[in-house]
């Protein structure tokens, strides 16, 4: 019973923030559904996500159930509070009942849903009450999750991306007297999804945009906002609109958004427009600290690393190294041997004595002397052979940074 609550308290919390991947990535209910568990960081609230939709949806008892009848309500309550945020008091009058009724259906959709999530319960036999319901449609939701879940996420440029949607999407502007342009005003951002669902997505948003849209050009904004990266556009829709759904025409985007677990929003702009914006979590900066008295080998790995998710810093000798260190805290530390005053082992020496945690900051030692052994020995994760190519640099970041080194 203990553990059963503790499951109930764990997926409430995940209900709550729905909408914010990093808390889902790393929350306990992520850690404890073991198909989840075993995914990286990058999918795992993605994943939660799309679990719990697709849980929530599987109680839904069918169309020939009214909203307020008994076996429709812990679906329509669930999602109403969580999915479309709307208050309790809303809910209960929407469905005729007591707020005091309307949290015990709450409790008892909640606890459906954490039979869903229970490995335990998966092979229940089907009945007939909600409880039994969830059970027998638990496969179906695990097996679509983990047909998700092995999607190939990968990290990418999202001015790329976007830029590539655009250009598919040129032509129909065109045809309409008109041009779509990017206004990229934060480059380099880095998101880790699957790259053929995401363009697909937004080249559909943008199909439908242009084929309504009323006026000159269009212009899709791509900025940064704390974690998140946000496609922004605003555009005219005829005077006279179909009297449709205002949700349908972006019903195909949504799934694919949805199932990517990226959150998008369509609301009316001022003088008249709508705006549709798409969110998408970046992947998280890594912090970086180049020591080297060569500027030009400065610029040149900040080069290399141009479009990648890393904050580089630099210091020119070991006395402002240390300095930075202490003040940035940075993940991975690029050390150069040969410096006027003090050289890279010493630094090195002076970093692992100070007691800088390896597992913290990890040190790569880049030199024209080529002794890898020495520079394990003194406590560097990895070594670098001048002169460095970009392949190189970012294997070795790469390895360093694994979850498994």
């Amino acid at each position: 019973m203990a553990e059963s609550e503790e499951l109930i308290s764990e997926l409430r919390g995940a209900l709550g923030h729905l909408s914010d991947l990093a808390y889902l990535e790393n929350c306990p209910l992520a850690k404890r559904v073991q198909f989840i568990a075993q995914l990286p960081d990058v999918s795992r609230g993605q994943v939660l996500r799309r679990t719990l939709l697709l849980a929530i949806e599987a109680l839904d008892p069918g169309p020939d159930s009214p909203p307020n009848s008994p076996e429709a309500r812990p679906y329509q309550i669930l999602r109403r509070y969580y999915v479309s945020k709307q208050t309790m008091t809303k809910i209960s009058a929407g469905l005729d009942i007591t707020e005091r009724h309307a949290y015990r259906e709450l409790r008892r959709g909640t606890e459906a849903l954490a039979q869903i999530l229970s490995d335990s319960e998966l092979d229940a036999d089907p009945g007939g009450s909600l409880e039994e319901k969830a059970s027998s449609r638990a496969a179906k939701v695990r097996e679509e999750v983990e047909r998700l879940s092995g999607l190939n996420t990968q990290q990418m440029d999202l001015v790329e991306v976007i830029t590539s949607a655009i250009e598919s999407a040129q032509c129909l502007a065109r045809k309409r007297g008109f041009e779509i342009r990017l206004q990229a005003e934060t480059p380099g951002l880095q998101v880790a999804t699957n790259r053929v669902m995401l363009r697909q997505a937004i080249l559909n948003l943008l199909s439908h945009i242009v084929g309504v849209h009323q006026g000159g050009g269009l212009v899709v904004r791509l900025y940064r906002a704390d974690r998140d990266a946000l496609i922004e556009c605003a555009y005219r829709p005829p005077a006279q609109p179909d009297r449709l759904d205002p949700e349908q025409p972006y019903r195909v985007a949504a799934e694919l958004l949805d199932s990517l677990g990226i959150r998008w929003a369509r609301e009316d702009a001022p003088n008249g427009m709508i705006r549709v914006t798409v969110r998408i979590l970046l992947v998280r900066e890594h912090t970086l600290l180049i020591v080297d008295d060569n500027p030009g080998l400065i610029r040149l790995f900040k080069r290399f690393l141009r479009h990648q998710p890393y904050a580089i810093y630099d210091a020119p000798d070991g006395a402002m190294a240390l300095e930075m260190l202490e003040r940035v805290r940075p993940e991975v530390v690029i050390l150069d041997v040969m410096m006027a005053e003090r050289d890279g082992w010493e630094i090195l020496q002076t970093l692992r004595a100070n007691g800088v945690d390896r597992s913290k900051t990890r040190v790569i030692v880049c030199s024209i002397i080529n002794d890898p052994q020495l520079a394990a020995a003194l406590g560097a994760d990895a070594f670098l052979h001048k002169p460095v190519d970009r392949a190189s640099l970012l294997q070795a970041l790469g390895r360093v940074l694994s979850p498994t080194t």
